[in-house]
């Protein structure tokens, strides 16, 4: 009995030592993530933007991404990945990498990536190919080198121009994105093709549409959507829009309305799935 004790006792402790070392590399993983993610959003004259993540887990399939590009243009991104847990994450990084990259905003030794380009009201910069190849080149990649992990996104990319308030955009089977303008929903940036990295050579659209002053584009994953009360019931698109309906005033003002609406919903509920937001705002 005493040795089955013994056993029992080290076969416990060396439990407990796996999952504090699995613990500890989980939280590093967490930082890595975090790492790829933006430190710091670009400050842009007359725009603001502001954003929320909340990963369910540890490590997270959901991304955001704010970036320059040449020419003096803004990148948007907000994606989430098929999947929970460290496979997405690994490819939520690998996806962050390749938008980037195939954009122009990194310069890879034998990568051809795109031109650049003047910015500006009377610019012949082509947005709808640089958001365009953008997102073909990273459906093909990862469709061609990754078809056997079944891994893919759901993606929105868009190409600002903060001087003149274009946006160039491809919506790869994500939520549709929302212009808000005092409480009146303008536009939805619906889907212009498949979730990214499914097939090799899907077809995209690159669709253009202007911001105009005092709009707010928000862009959002469906773990907003789909977050869970206590009782099982979703927190819905109609009570989102509802919350857009309510005329904010400024991009981080919107996401904290929507906030304290969707946790007040969650309560001490579980949260399942990832939450992220992305708001741009145009202030004149």
């Amino acid at each position: 009995l005493d040795k089955s004790y013994r056993l029992l006792k080290l076969a416990k402790l060396k439990i407990e030592n796996y999952s504090k070392a699995l613990d500890a590399e989980m939280e590093k993983g967490k930082k890595i993530q975090r790492d790829f993610l933006p430190d710091q959003i670009p400050r842009i004259h007359g725009w603001e933007i502001a954003v929320c993540f909340h990963p369910a887990r540890q490590v997270s399939g959901d991304f955001y991404d704010v970036f320059t590009l040449p020419g003096n243009l803004i990148g948007l991104v907000i994606a989430d990945v098929c999947d929970k847990g460290v496979g997405s994450a690994l490819f939520m990084a690998l996806f962050r990498s390749l938008i980037r990259v195939f954009s122009g905003q990194i310069n890879l030794q034998g990568v051809s990536v795109s031109g650049t380009c003047e910015s500006g009201p009377n610019s012949s910069c082509d947005y709808h190919h640089l958001a365009l190849r953008a997102v073909s080149l990273t459906n093909d990649y990862i469709a061609a080198e990754h078809s056997d992990e079944g891994m893919f996104a759901t993606l929105f990319f868009g190409v600002l121009d903060p001087l003149s308030g274009k946006l160039a955009y491809v919506n790869g089977g994500h939520e549709p994105v929302i212009i808000v303008n005092h409480g009146r929903v303008r536009e939805r940036l619906k889907a212009t093709g498949p979730a990214v990295g499914m097939m090799p050579e899907s077809k995209y659209m690159a669709m253009p549409v202007q911001i105009e002053p005092r709009d707010i584009l928000i862009g959002y994953t469906d773990g907003v959507t789909e977050a869970l009360s206590p009782h099982k019931e979703f927190y819905t698109k109609e009570r989102f829009f509802s919350i857009l309906e309510n005329p904010a005033p400024t991009a981080s003002k919107l996401i904290e309305h929507i906030k304290i609406d969707l946790y007040n919903h969650m309560d001490n509920a579980p949260q399942f799935d990832d939450i992220t937001m992305l708001a741009v705002h145009r202030k004149h």
